[in-house]
């Protein structure tokens, strides 16, 4: 009995693999270490690679080649869904053109994936944060599966996070969502740009960008040293750090 088990598994699995053909010269796995190896090259191509779909589940999602591909890929009529975690840093100025792809993970937990989908057909996982430290400096992973049902697995998951997930506002949603009605109330020239930075009791210069789970709570007509930015670069540059970082 043991023995035509493990017949049936082995011709299960022999038809499982040729049901769902690989690319030319692609193993099943594939796994990279950075830093040894550029890993942001590895996830760039994989992106370029897409045909039809991809799915995205990020932590923090930082790299600008990385966030680069993805707009083209948005831009070549691929389907690009991307879930951030609204706790970490998010390169959301480079990602305006593709913002209405892009939702930030409901209340609760850390979501600590970094993961996408390519296709239906490709799975990218990993310990590796898609930022040009966690793919280049520190010593991270990427897994790349070649196989039909992991990417599914993975998509059956991201659909859930998708559903809770908040939408960014809309440009034109920002002033209601943002408290910038009150600005106009008392007569403040209502401002142009989405980001707030406030000085904390601490002293520190702190920015909170559309999205993240402090942005609603700072008020910018209340107290002093508050100022808007319309970037994150231009944020950093003038000294502030992102909530939530340190």
């Amino acid at each position: 009995m043991a023995f035509r088990l493990s017949l049936v598994l082995a011709l299960l699995g022999l038809f499982v693999l040729l049901a769902c053909p690989r690319p030319a010269g692609a193993e099943p796995v594939e796994i990279y270490y950075a830093p040894v190896e550029n890993l942001e090259h590895v996830d760039v191509e994989l992106l370029r690679s897409a045909r039809a779909k991809i799915d995205m589940a990020a932590y923090s999602l930082t790299d600008w080649p990385v966030v680069d591909a993805l707009v083209d890929a948005h831009r070549r009529g691929i389907a690009v869904r991307i879930v951030l975690d609204p706790s970490q840093q998010q390169a959301l100025d480079r990602m305006r053109e593709i913002a209405g792809e892009i939702r930030m993970k409901a209340p609760g937990p850390y979501m600590h994936l970094k993961s996408y989908s390519v296709d239906g057909r490709i799975l990218r996982s990993g310990s590796a944060n898609l930022s040009a430290s966690g793919l280049k400096q520190q010593d991270n992973d990427v897994i790349i599966l070649h196989e039909a049902s992991a990417a599914r697995a993975f998509e059956d998951r991201f659909e859930r996070i998708w559903a809770v997930a908040k939408p960014l506002p809309a440009p034109g949603n920002l002033l209601a969502r943002s408290g910038r009605a009150t600005d106009a109330k008392a007569g403040a020239a209502a401002p142009r740009c989405a980001i707030k930075g406030n000085v904390n009791r601490n002293g520190e210069r702190i920015y909170h960008v559309p999205g993240d789970r402090t942005y609603d709570r700072v008020q910018m007509d209340k107290g002093r040293d508050k100022r808007w930015f319309c970037s994150e670069e231009q944020a950093v540059a003038a000294g502030w750090r992102k909530a939530g970082t340190w």
